[in-house]
């Protein structure tokens, strides 16, 4: 392809397709390999990773450093749900109590990327639009938290 015809489809709002392979390991040593080839939404990436994140469970090791800390920051969100029920409240709410109650920053993209999982996963319910989000935690009983995450 020469540059005018890149030029072309930029100027004209196509976007080439593109391609994600992400392979990893169980913890019994079963190799899995997902591919997306064509479209690729935030919806789909985040299956892929709800996938990884279920099926990839490795014991503590030292590769799996960053692993572990996503896994642990997740279920730290989901307790932190607990203090909001009962009230309609934004990502930056949860993103200072989390960093009051740990010590520590975390980044307002990555609440709002579990926060939307949550709402994928029918724990929260989200309002509003995506300049000013709204969430409500669901009342008790009208989900299960073993279907989210062990505690």
């Amino acid at each position: 392809m020469n540059g005018d015809a890149l030029a072309g489809n930029a100027v004209g709002g196509t976007v080439p397709a593109r391609k994600v392979k992400v392979e990893f390991f169980d913890d019994v040593g079963t190799k899995h390999t997902i591919t997306i080839d064509g479209a690729i939404t935030k919806e789909k990436i985040s299956r892929v990773l709800d996938y990884v994140e279920l099926m990839g469970r490795i014991p503590n090791t030292p590769n799996n450093g960053s692993l572990r800390t996503a896994q642990q920051k997740f279920e730290r969100i989901r307790d932190l749900l607990a203090q909001f029920q009962g009230r309609a409240f934004r990502s930056s709410d949860v993103q200072q109590a989390y960093e009051q109650i740990h010590g520590e920053s975390i980044a307002l993209s990555t609440v709002c990327t579990y926060l939307s999982r949550f709402v994928d996963r029918g724990v929260v319910l989200r309002s509003g639009s995506s300049a000013e989000w709204l969430y409500t935690v669901k009342p008790p009983g009208a989900f299960s938290w073993n279907n989210i995450v062990p505690k």
